[in-house]
C-alpha cells in the first residue's frame, strides 16, 4: 500500500534535499564534503551549480535516488559502492563490493612503476591482485606497446575488471589479459619484466577492519595471516623465478611493514630494495630488482 502523501510526491529544491541530508550525515566539513559528491555523482551537479543554484527543483525520482543514497551513506557503506565509481588517475573506475575501492595512495605505485617502463619498450608485466583492474587498466593506457596481465583469484573481481577495460576503451581492446589464479601461478619462469601488486597486508584482527570502508569491502581482498605477511612471502618466492634477471617487483603494503617486506625480499635475493613514503610520510612503496 502507498502511504506516501501528495507533498511527497512533489518535486523539491536543491536546497531542501541537502537539509534532509544534514539531519541524517550531520552538517561538519566531512559530511558535506559527502552530501556534495552523492549530488555531484547522482544528479549531475558540480559543486559550483550546487552552491549557485540552491533552488533549482530536483524530479521526485532524483529526489528519491539522492535520499535513498542519503541513507545508505549514514549507514556507514561507502560513497563508492553508492556510486559506482571511483576515480583513480585518469579515470572513472567501476567498483562493486567485489571490489577493494581504489586509493589514492596506490596512484604513486602506479607512478613508480612508470619510471622503470621504458615508453618505447616491449615489457611483459603483472599486476598480481588487480581488483576492479585500476593499475593494470592505467598501465595498459600509459603504456601500450605493452603487454599487461592483470591477475586475481576472484571471478567477479576479474568481471568488473573487464567490464572497466571495456567502458574505458570500447572501440579497441587495451594491451590487457586478464587470468583468474593464485597470484603469478599462471606464468612460465623468467617471463615477466615487471610485477606490481598491492595484495592484503592488514592482521587478522585488526581494529581498523570495523571502522569506516573497510566494513563494506571484501575481507579476503584486505586480510591477511602471518602479520599481514603472508601474501607478500607467497607473490615474492614466486617473482623469485617469474620475473626475469633484472626484472623489477613493486608492492603497496601498510604503513608499518617497509622493513619486514624488504627482509622477505633479501630472503629470496633481490636486490636494490628501496622504499617511497606517501603524502602522511609513511614508507608504502617498496621496490627491488631480481639479480
Amino acid at each position: 500500500m502507498d502511504h506516501m502523501t501528495h507533498a511527497q510526491t512533489q518535486d523539491v529544491s536543491l536546497a531542501q534535499l541537502i537539509d534532509e541530508a544534514k539531519g541524517l550525515l550531520g552538517n561538519d566539513a566531512d559530511a558535506m564534503v559527502d552530501i556534495r559528491s552523492l549530488v555531484t555523482q547522482l544528479a549531475g551537479l558540480d559543486r559550483a551549480r550546487q552552491l549557485m543554484e540552491p533552488e533549482r527543483p530536483l524530479s521526485f525520482s532524483k529526489a528519491q535516488q539522492l535520499r535513498n543514497a542519503f541513507e545508505r551513506r549514514a549507514a556507514g557503506e561507502p560513497i563508492a559502492y553508492i556510486t559506482g565509481f571511483r576515480h583513480f588517475w585518469r579515470h572513472e573506475f567501476l567498483v562493486t563490493p567485489a571490489t577493494l575501492i581504489p586509493r589514492p595512495e596506490t596512484e604513486h605505485l602506479l607512478e613508480w612503476a612508470l619510471e622503470k617502463i621504458p615508453p618505447q619498450q616491449a615489457l611483459t608485466i603483472a599486476d598480481l591482485g588487480t581488483g576492479s583492474g585500476v593499475l593494470a587498466i592505467s598501465l595498459a593506457f600509459e603504456r601500450p606497446q605493452a603487454q599487461v596481465f592483470g591477475c586475481d583469484l576472484s571471478s567477479e573481481a576479474l568481471q568488473v575488471a573487464r567490464e572497466n577495460e571495456r567502458r574505458l576503451r570500447p572501440d579497441s581492446a587495451l594491451p590487457i589479459g586478464w587470468l583468474q589464479g593464485f597470484w603469478g601461478a599462471m606464468f612460465k619462469p623468467e617471463s615477466l619484466d615487471l610485477v606490481v601488486s598491492n595484495p592484503p597486508y592488514i592482521r587478522p584482527g585488526d581494529p581498523h577492519l570495523s571502522t569506516g570502508d573497510l566494513r563494506f569491502e571484501p575481507q579476503a581482498a584486505l586480510v591477511a595471516e602471518d602479520n599481514g605477511m603472508a601474501d607478500y612471502s607467497l607473490i615474492v618466492s614466486q617473482a623469485a623465478t617469474l620475473l626475469k634477471p633484472g626484472g623489477w617487483i613493486l608492492f603497496e603494503h601498510g604503513y608499518d611493514q617497509a622493513q619486514p617486506v624488504a627482509e622477505c625480499l633479501a630472503q629470496q635475493g633481490f636486490q636494490n630494495i628501496s622504499h617511497r613514503t606517501d603524502l602522511a610520510g609513511h614508507e608504502r612503496n617498496t621496490a627491488a630488482q631480481r639479480g
